[in-house]
């Protein structure tokens, strides 16, 4: 049994909490199965600032949850996460043998500290596709250097990383080769490994999902789950949508999550706004964030899945939660092509994959879905398989937990990457200045 000590992102799912996020469903899937693999774990996991009503709402309270060989400290992201003297004694407190950091800004907060032990960064998703597609959307660049430098801690002292893809693992090599950590020292070391985006698999819930009853009998659900964010082309769902409840008057769409409070609170707004003028409103419900199991209960009492992608490099080097989530359960999804886990959905036969931009092969798909539950039921089916598979929390973490059993450091461990070092007369300008400046221990 090892000591391990994780920084992330909360709220976690045991916190019982309708807020819960992909990076809170990831920082969760590491320290769950560390736990389940006989360590000690202790998990430092900020919570993201929400906003109701155009203000934001401080919660500044430090918590602390213990049970067994589980330490949970769920602090505010100002006073407590990004505090370095809190990080320091809560960490000498434990006693790590090993650190990681769960998603890039817990993954940057951990290289703040400039650990000495064993130092695993999951990066999980492709953050500068994201900042591309975020200013795309705003028309403003000012993301790409941040994003950059939310990166780069963690590029320059960590001793391993994880992607959440297989298509994100080249990324992140190709972003460790710009740094300079592929030098002699590292030929042939392995830096990066793939961890999907598993999940927990706990008993159905025994719940009334919600709304359900209150829909027509014959009603067909097509279920989106999570946030809005970027990356998402609730344009062209709205467009196929659209064309779908014109043609079956059965079809309901049904949304749970929303905006991403203090990161994206435009796209959410803007999907609301066309759905509102729709003269198929009436059949548009969203609930908002719902606790687990609730949650649970509505994915498993809906027909269908959806999800649709902006085309762009977010999508094909990243993952997506929300179809992890639905092959759980054996819901029968339908999706745009790009994602690896797209493709994963046809070579298993689990879903209906979309080109991109095409709102009139989703409302196909989405029509030849409400069409035929035989067909429902066997792609759900297959997509139960797929995840018991690939995505259950041994499947998921296996790269993870050889390293906790057996952990090493990276033979470039403690030396500035290459790159980086180089002095010239604009260093402490511009943004090469201030990456240089982000690195210093």
């Amino acid at each position: 049994m090892r000591k391990i000590a994780i920084l992330g992102t909360g709220p976690l799912p045991i916190e019982r909490d309708s807020y819960i996020y992909s990076s809170s469903n990831r920082t969760w899937h590491v320290a769950k199965g560390l736990l389940d693999s006989g360590h000690r774990v202790h998990v430092i996991a900020f919570r993201p600032t929400r906003v109701e009503r155009g203000q934001r709402k401080l919660d500044p309270e430090h918590r602390t949850f213990e049970d067994g060989a589980f330490t949970l400290d769920s602090v505010e992201e100002m006073i407590h996460f990004r505090n370095d003297a809190f990080l320091r004694a809560r960490l000498e407190g434990f006693g790590p043998d090993l650190l990681i950091g769960v998603n890039a800004f817990p993954a940057a907060r951990a290289a703040a500290l400039v650990p000495s032990i064993p130092f695993w960064a999951d990066m999980n998703g492709f953050g500068m596709g994201e900042v591309q597609v975020r200013a795309r959307l705003t028309g403003r660049d000012e993301a790409i250097p941040h994003g950059w430098g939310d990166e780069l801690p963690a590029l320059v002292h960590a001793d391993v990383f994880s992607a959440a893809s297989g298509p994100q693992r080249y990324a992140l090599v190709g972003e460790l080769a710009a740094i300079g950590r592929l030098r002699a020292s590292t030929c042939g070391y392995e830096f990066v490994h793939v961890i999907p985006n598993g999940r927990e698999d706990p008993p159905p819930s025994t719940d009334s999902p919600p709304l359900r009853s209150d829909l027509p009998e014959d009603a067909i659900v097509a279920l989106w789950i999570g946030c809005y964010n970027y990356q998402f082309d609730t344009e062209n769902l709205f467009k196929g949508l659209s064309i779908a409840m014109e043609k079956d008057p059965r079809i309901h769409f049904v949304s749970t999550g929303g905006q991403v409070d203090g990161h994206n609170e435009i796209t959410f707004s803007a999907f609301r706004t066309q759905v509102d003028s729709s003269p198929h409103r009436d059949r548009c419900h969203f609930l908002g964030w719902l606790d687990w199991l609730d949650f649970d209960a509505l994915m498993r009492a809906s027909d269908l899945g959806v999800s649709m992608d902006v085309p762009c490099y977010e999508t094909e080097f990243g993952a997506r939660n929300r179809l992890t989530e639905m092959m759980r359960v054996g819901l029968p999804a339908i999706t745009t092509e790009g994602p690896e886990i797209a493709r994963e959905l046809v070579e298993s036969d689990a879903g209906w994959v979309v080109p991109a931009r095409s709102p009139e092969a989703f409302a196909d798909a989405l029509l030849a879905a409400a069409a035929s539950p035989e067909l429902r039921a066997r792609k759900g089916a297959n997509g139960r398989r797929l995840f018991l598979s690939r995505y259950t929390l041994s499947a998921s973490l296996a790269p993870l937990l050889r390293w906790a059993e057996n952990p090493w450091t990276a033979p470039d461990k403690g030396s500035q990457p290459l790159l980086l070092q180089a002095k010239t007369r604009d260093e402490g300008r511009g943004i090469l200045g201030k990456l240089r400046r982000l690195t210093k221990g």
